[in-house]
C-alpha cells in the first residue's frame, strides 16, 4: 500500500504538504496496523534538487509510521534507504532496553519509563526479517526507475 500524496491533493484542493495531509496520511498507517499488513509506503518527495527537503520527508514518513517512501528519480534511493535504517544509537538503545526489561513490569530506564509498548517496539525491530539483515526497519524505497 502506498499513499500518492500528490494525486491526494489534486483530488482533493489541498494546497500543502504538511499538517494539511496529516489526516489522509495517518489513515493508510492505521489501516495497515488493524488489519495487520506491513506499513504503507509514503508518497514522493518532487523537489529533486533539495536534499534537507527530502531528508525531511523522510524523517516525517518514518515518525508517522511509514514503512518506507516512493522515489520518483533513482538519486532519492540513497538517501530514503538510510532515513529508513535503524541507526547504531537506536540500535544500542533497543539492546539495552531489552536486556533492561528483563525485570517484571514497568522499569525506570535512562530517565524515562519503559513500560510494554516501549518493550514490545523495541522487540519489533528484531522481529521483522529485514531487521534481521542489514537492520533495516522494516520496507524502505521503490523506484519507478527500477520498474522501466
Amino acid at each position: 500500500m502506498a499513499f500518492g500524496s500528490i494525486d491526494f491533493q489534486l483530488d482533493t484542493g489541498i494546497d500543502g504538504e504538511a499538517e494539511e495531509l496529516l489526516y489522509a496520511r495517518s489513515r493508510p498507517i492505521l489501516a495497515s496496523r488493524v488489519t495487520g499488513i506491513l506499513p504503507p509506503l509514503d508518497g514522493v518527495t518532487a523537489a529533486l534538487d533539495d536534499p534537507d527537503r527530502l531528508a525531511a520527508d523522510v524523517d516525517r514518513a518514518r515518525r508517522l509510521g511509514f514503512g518506507g517512501k516512493l522515489c520518483i528519480h533513482p538519486k532519492q534511493i540513497e538517501a530514503v534507504n538510510r532515513g529508513f535504517v535503524l541507526s547504531e544509537t537506536e540500535i544500542s538503545w533497543a539492546r539495552r532496553v531489552l536486556e533492561a526489561a528483563k525485570a517484571p513490569g514497568p522499569v525506570w530506564f535512562e530517565g524515562e519509563m519503559v513500560d510494554r509498548p516501549v518493550i514490545e517496539r523495541e522487540r519489533g525491530y528484531w522481529r521483522e526479517p529485514l531487521a534481521r539483515i542489514g537492520r533495516h526497519r522494516p520496507r524502505s524505497c521503490k523506484s519507478w526507475a527500477g520498474s522501466r
